[in-house]
């Protein structure tokens, strides 16, 4: 069996990473995930891709993708499209019907894309419309992806499932010194991070005025900041850093391969975001025992009730509230092997999404 998913570029988002993490099960299920890209540029995980024996297709959307898409789709004959880019999936499945393709999967990731304007909510309604007309299947990542793209109504539909992202059980070595080379006179210093790409959705700012108030709190806690960079953004917070001097108490690390390394050293993350799906940053710091205080998103309250590690609060509270939160995880008495053992008996494990997916492939 043969699987195109379609994604913007395949660079290192949850998304993508999650999809990819599935290949090694689905080929042994002898499916095969292929990928369309809709930027028509090359991503940093292409290698992966190819390596696990995936293809990938580069077809920019242009005047003339409706055409290439229709005349790949004919040629390749796959037996199912399963795209992820949010409402432009209603277009996408729309050609994939018209190419003869019997299954389309539409898999929301996100609960908003956070933008709005009244011409934007006439081409979504548009798009939505097109999407419960030629999708065979609506995923989300949680309940609030779909509520948030489908409306309530989801709840009553057969079209539509709510399929979590699966994570496997990650196998770390701990490091007594792992923070000394990067922290400053480190001297067993309490580790507070942030995996995430800097972006508006990602909240950085608001992640440092709560970290002041923390050391407000405890002068002897660090922060390190893990995700790609952009220069604008990472010069404002840098300057907010210098003007409430605490610059040396906050590392920048940028994009890292090896993150669970970084989060299973860490003893609390910190994770504001304005929107998200289900986070899998958030799920993944659970999954190795670290507390997690994030936004009370729908996706973050669904984690939450299978790991109780996780600790939704609302963007409304104060600073110094969060601050308080953070203090609270940092000083928790609990044994970290017993926050690991509530990861493996949720419904966040790889092997759950893969039978989940699989079920959808092949029924």
């Amino acid at each position: 069996m043969r699987v195109l998913h379609i994604f913007g570029a395949m660079n290192r988002g949850g998304a993508e990473l999650r999809t990819i993490s599935l290949m090694p099960a689905m080929t042994e299920r002898k499916v095969q995930f292929d990928f369309c890209v809709l930027s028509g540029n090359q991503g940093v995980m292409d290698e992966t891709i190819t390596d696990l024996g995936g293809r990938i297709h580069y077809i920019k959307l242009s005047w003339r993708f409706v055409w290439q898409f229709f005349l790949m789709l004919r040629r390749e004959r796959y037996e199912v499209v399963h795209s992820h880019v949010a409402f432009v999936s209603g277009f996408i499945l729309l050609i994939a019907r018209l190419a003869g393709i019997k299954k389309r999967v539409c898999h929301f990731r996100n609960t908003s894309d956070g933008r709005s304007s009244w011409l934007r909510s006439m081409r979504n309604g548009l798009l939505r419309f097109l999407i419960r007309h030629n999708a065979t299947h609506i995923l989300g990542v949680c309940e609030g992806a779909l509520s948030g793209f489908i409306g309530e109504s989801w709840r009553e539909s057969s079209q539509c499932k709510v399929i979590y992202n699966g994570f496997p059980a990650a196998q770390i070595v701990h490091q007594l010194d792992f923070w000394q080379e990067l922290i400053p006179n480190y001297s067993g210093k309490k580790v507070v991070i942030n995996v995430a790409r800097m972006d508006v959705q990602k909240n950085h700012l608001r992640q440092l005025q709560i970290f002041y108030q923390v050391t407000l709190l405890d002068p002897h806690v660090h922060m390190v900041m893990v995700g790609l960079e952009n220069a604008d953004t990472k010069a404002q917070l840098i300057q907010y850093l210098a003007r409430v001097g605490i610059s040396d108490k906050v590392s920048f690390l940028g994009l890292k391969s090896d993150v669970m390394r970084w989060l299973s050293h860490a003893d609390v993350m910190l994770f504001p975001s304005l929107w998200e799906g289900l986070p899998g940053a958030v799920i993944e710091a659970a999954s190795v025992g670290v507390p997690v205080v994030a936004s009370d998103l729908p996706g973050v309250i669904e984690i939450a009730r299978q790991l109780p590690v996780v600790n939704a609060l609302s963007l409304k509270a104060s600073d110094k509230t969060w601050a308080e939160q953070l203090i609270k995880q940092l000083n928790r008495s609990d044994e970290k092997s017993a926050r690991v053992e509530q990861f493996t008996v949720s419904d966040f494990q790889l092997s759950a999404n893969v039978e989940a997916l699989y079920a959808i492939y092949s029924e």
